[in-house]
């Protein structure tokens, strides 16, 4: 997982939150989705969490909040269906409130049919159980998934799903499948109907299809409550006490209802999310709203507004304009030649070249064909940049002050080229150790060297802890937002990354998440100053072991990458 993926299951949790008036609560990395009708809790995504239970998370977020808005849920404490009775009452709801929510929400359905894949998976998996109590309530009840799957017709994976669990059904199962085809036209009527006592319709039709497939007595599986609210009698026991789902005369369904997540409390109905402990070296991913982004000049509280006294602004500024900018121009006319379009020769088809024409006549065999040419047009210009500063505190003095000259001579060389650039700082805040990303420099923005300096010495005064793999990732989303066709990210670094410990191992989501960057076609290059950890996490890297060297060594990487 990495910070987009966090950034869009946060929207999608937003937009599934507001539609449904739930509020969302984030709770630890290893605890269990759940909801309760007016708050949801959600687990924090790790490094290590899968894309397969990123899915089952959204889908469990969909299918609860659709809940929330579309069933009665008074019908369940009026009725409290119990054992086979719950089971068949949840398939006929959940295909209600699926095909009512997807209707409307197109993204919604992609999401259900990316889950189906899943949930087929889930079925299967219970038929070959070596749980043979688990496998017998499977047999009894695999003829509702196979007909539920059947109706779900604006879910393409449905169609696979009823293929593979149809193959499954035993000699009971045929028959009972062919008894649920009774109830089909019902169903279908039923999940469009809009009218208030829906939730009625739909628990009718469970009793009669439990009374039809099983031969039961249906308000044996219901425990209803009197005019105080409390659970009334029963037709059971002597002593006129309802019979719990355990009593040998009902059809117990409680192996498979646990295994699907329906007896969980207190959510709703229950998803099977099959949950996934963060393993070691798991990294709790900060949350989008969990990054402190300074911006000039409003700057934020967790800041300090004063710049260090070791930061000597006037000795960048002399350097900048005394060798950086020469080194910047130097650079600049090495990429306006670059970025000329060319021709190439001597070609079959293209357009005409007149200045070969004379091969027409004495030029030999393949030779006299080759008369065209074609425009080769430059990309060099097409290209986005940004360069990430390490703002911890061990780059406090001279390692700080040479990695704004740095930054300045970047700017001197892409800015007359109309090569759009960012500057970013990264460092953590003092106290709830929550990830800081400095914008000096925005893309787009026109900040000359003077203000530039300005804004590296009022950060100067806050370096703290640094998780670089927060600040990659942050950045990364920033770049492949762009639309230039080649994204270039220089990292300067003095060490390796520190802070965030309660969250996990920063080190290897750092490595994790430049491993991301470098296959994602972004060309990012770790430049280390006096340090070589650079080494241990970027394929491209180098080591400038003089300070004053730094300037000249991001102007040459900005070089080789164009």
């Amino acid at each position: 997982m990495n910070y987009l993926d966090v950034v869009n299951f946060e929207t999608y949790v937003a937009g599934c939150s507001k539609n449904s008036g739930v509020n969302v609560l984030w709770d630890t990395p290893d605890s269990i989705p759940r909801t309760d009708g007016k708050t949801m809790w959600l687990p924090l995504i790790t490094s290590t969490s899968s894309s397969e239970w990123l899915t089952r998370m959204r889908y469990f977020v969909k299918h609860e909040t659709s809940h929330i808005v579309h069933s009665d849920f008074s019908i369940l404490h009026k009725y409290r269906p119990m054992g086979l009775l719950a089971l068949i009452n949840n398939v006929l709801e959940d295909h209600r409130v699926d095909y009512t929510n997807d209707s409307v929400y197109a993204g919604d359905t992609i999401t259900s049919n990316k889950f189906w894949i899943l949930y087929t998976d889930d079925i299967v998996k219970r038929t070959i159980s070596t749980d043979k109590e688990l496998v017998k309530q499977q047999a009894l009840t695999l003829p509702l998934f196979v007909w539920d799957a059947t109706l779900r017709t604006w879910i393409d994976n449905a169609r696979e799903t009823r293929d593979t669990l149809a193959v499954l059904l035993d000699d009971d199962g045929i028959v009972r499948m062919h008894k649920l085809e009774a109830f089909t036209d019902e169903l279908l009527a039923l999940r469009a109907d809009t009218s208030a006592d829906v939730g009625e319709k739909v628990m009718d039709l469970a009793k009669r299809i439990l009374a039809a497939l099983y031969d039961e007595d249906p308000e044996k599986y219901t425990k209803k409550e009197d005019a105080k609210g409390k659970a009334g009698k029963g037709k059971g026991k002597g002593d006129g006490e309802s019979e719990s789902d355990s009593a040998d005369r009902l059809l117990t369904v409680k192996k498979l209802m646990e295994d699907i997540g329906h007896d969980h409390k207190p959510s709703r109905t229950g998803i099977h999310l099959e949950m996934e402990a963060p393993s070691r070296g798991a990294y709790t991913i900060p949350r989008p709203s969990d990054y402190v982004v300074v911006r000039f000049p409003m700057l934020h509280k967790e800041v300090k507004r004063t710049p260090s006294p070791y930061f000597r602004a006037h000795v960048v500024n002399n350097y900048v304009t005394s060798n950086a900018t020469q080194l910047a121009n130097k650079l600049r006319m090495k990429l306006q030649a670059r970025s000329r379009d060319r021709y190439e020769y001597g070609l079959k088809k293209g357009k005409l070249h007149t200045g070969s024409l004379h091969k027409l006549i004495t030029g030999d065999g393949e030779q006299s064909t080759r008369v065209f040419r074609k425009r080769i047009v430059s990309d060099t210009l097409d290209t986005v940049v940004s360069l990430l500063v390490d703002c911890s505190g061990s780059m406090s003095g001279n390692k700080f002050e040479m990695a704004c000259a740095g930054a300045g001579a970047m700017a001197a060389a892409l800015t007359p080229l109309n090569i759009k650039f960012s500057i970013y700082g990264f460092t953590n805040t003092d106290g709830r150790d929550d990830p800081i990303i400095w914008v000096f420099n925005d893309f787009g923005e026109r900040v000359n060297q003077t203000e530039l300096v300005s804004r590296f010495a009022i950060a100067s005064g806050s370096l703290w802890e640094n998780t670089d793999g927060d600040a990659l990732a942050y950045v990364a989303h920033q770049l492949k937002m762009r639309k230039e066709q080649r994204k270039v990210l220089l990292v300067l670094s003095d060490g390796s990354p520190a802070g965030r410990r309660m969250a996990g191992d920063i080190s290897a989501y750092t490595k994790q998440v430049i491993d991301n960057i470098e296959s994602s076609g972004i060309d990012i290059h770790g430049i280390g100053i006096c340090d070589s950890n650079v080494s241990h996490y970027y394929t491209n890297h180098e080591v400038v072991e003089d300070i004053k060297s730094l300037a000249p060594a991001i102007l040459s990487t900005l070089d080789r990458s164009m």
